[in-house]
């Protein structure tokens, strides 16, 4: 049965737009569809995987991967998402990914045979045309990457076909013609016997950022796709899964999948032309257990301007406020999975695309389909391009007495619990403010303050009685 919700939420106290198992987001509409195939590997259900977005023409567009569909929608009204495209691969998988070029979509999947599917939405939203779908050049890729200033694919983790079986980089044009690429190169990391997994790129300026699972992060200048040359490399310790860069280009924010726990990296990226990066940060909000040892999974990161947009699986999708780039603010939360209430790893929120001009924001979570979101305009949500502040708090964990500090000009503050609720609200004419916390619940709590001229910030603290 297809499930297409639509949710208005309505002001609560100081105009902060709330919903359950939120802060400062709002969903618009949710799609799903529970008669579509399961991927089932190692007892686990996935009906959904990446999702991707584009504009044109005037109308904004979602692509979501199902276990066996590549699903195309409609998202103009985000409250009303329309599926107007349905592309069946040859078997079911739980791994489906896409990029867009112009007016294309570029589709892969892994654990198959499918190699590269390409979608002309030209004249959508009444026809989508596929023009191609073959598995001459790659079988199967883990992820796709594309440089849309040079018109390159990189295919990560890509393998069989005519560019040879190995789980580097394929390096394909779509520049000369988007509906038949054309093979430029394959590179191996060669950081061990196997040539070098990449599981997932970043790509600026003919700058690769790959990301290669327990081998780290490595950073390549692929201006000639030949002889792509290494500039730095680190060992992240864990699984690297994927990264973005900031805006400027002076930092790289990278998630580790595996183990459980690990937080979003922060690189600094400032003496990459000495062949010089370095690990300077790191933050996890272990949203869905606050108390317990780190058990949450950052999948996927994004950056649009100041603000990064993680899909940390359970947790749903979470936005930072990175205007301080080693200083990550946690502003904004949706859960898209809220039938856990503990860690149970491989469910809830893949990935996301926050970049459509009309502020809609596309999630896919596993289970439960196609969310579209919206950041809402409060307190805790800072300006773009404008100072953070943020409040001191102490002590921390707290237990009676709380302790908040703020810098000059804050004139309004708010506490919020895990679930988006206030649970406190002062306007303010002084820097050093006490709360009693006595008869609150144990768990994570927000500080949300904000100045006279816009500025806002946040800070986290626990209760434990």
């Amino acid at each position: 049965m297809k499930k297409t919700l639509f949710f208005l939420f309505f002001a609560l106290a100081a105009g902060t737009l709330l919903a359950q198992d939120s802060l400062n987001m709002t969903l618009l509409g949710r799609w799903d569809d529970d008669d579509l195939p399961v991927a089932s590997p190692g007892g686990l259900n996935l009906q959904y995987s990446g999702c991707w977005g584009m504009a044109l023409n005037g109308r904004e567009y979602a692509i979501l991967g199902g276990a066996l569909h590549v699903l195309v929608f409609d998202v103009t009204d985000p409250t009303t998402p329309e599926l107007i495209g349905k592309f069946a691969g040859q078997q079911n998988t739980i791994w489906r990914e896409f990029k867009s070029y112009k007016n294309r979509f570029y589709c892969v999947s892994d654990q198959t045979q499918e190699g590269l599917m390409i979608l002309d939405m030209s004249q959508a939203p009444d026809t989508i045309i596929q023009t191609y779908f073959s598995n001459a050049l790659f079988e199967r890729s883990h992820t796709i990457t594309l440089d849309t200033v040079s018109g390159r694919i990189y295919l990560n983790g890509s393998g069989g076909g005519s560019g040879g079986i190995s789980n580097g980089l394929l390096i394909l044009d779509v520049k000369t013609d988007p509906d038949n690429p054309i093979f430029l190169s394959r590179i191996n990391l060669d950081v061990n016997a196997a040539g070098g997994y990449v599981h997932d790129s970043y790509v600026r300026n003919d700058t690769i950022f790959a990301s290669s699972g327990d081998e780290g992060l490595f950073v390549l200048d692929c201006t000639d796709s030949d002889t792509c040359i290494r500039l730095a490399q680190i060992e992240t310790n864990g699984y690297n899964h994927n990264s973005w860069a900031s805006a400027d280009g002076q930092y790289q924010y990278y998630t580790e999948e595996i183990p459980a726990g690990r937080p979003v990296r922060i690189v600094s990226l400032k003496n990459l032309a000495l062949g010089d990066i370095e690990v300077v940060g790191g933050f996890l909000d272990n949203l869905l257990e606050p108390d317990s040892v780190p058990k949450a999974i950052p999948h996927n990161v994004y950056i649009k301007d100041s603000l990064l947009f993680n899909s940390q699986y359970e947790d749903g999708l979470l936005v930072y406020n990175i205007s301080e780039p080693e200083n990550p603010v946690l502003m904004a939360y949706y859960d898209t999975h809220p039938q856990n209430t503990k860690y149970n790893t491989y469910y809830g929120n893949w990935g996301n695309y926050p970049w459509l001009p009309s502020g809609t924001i596309i999630a896919g979570d596993m289970q439960n389909g196609l969310h579209l979101l919206r950041l809402q305009k409060s307190s805790a949500v800072q300006p773009l391009g404008m100072p953070s502040v943020k409040p001191r708090i102490w002590p921390n964990p707290a237990n009676q007495m709380l302790t908040i500090e703020v810098p000059n000009g804050v004139n309004h503050l708010e506490v919020y619990d895990a679930q988006g609720r206030m649970m406190a609200q002062q306007l303010l004419n002084a820097e050093r403010h006490s709360i009693s916390v006595d008869a609150w619940p144990e768990g994570l709590y927000i500080v949300c303050i904000r100045t006279s001229d816009g500025r806002a910030g946040s800070n986290r603290f626990v209760i434990q009685h």
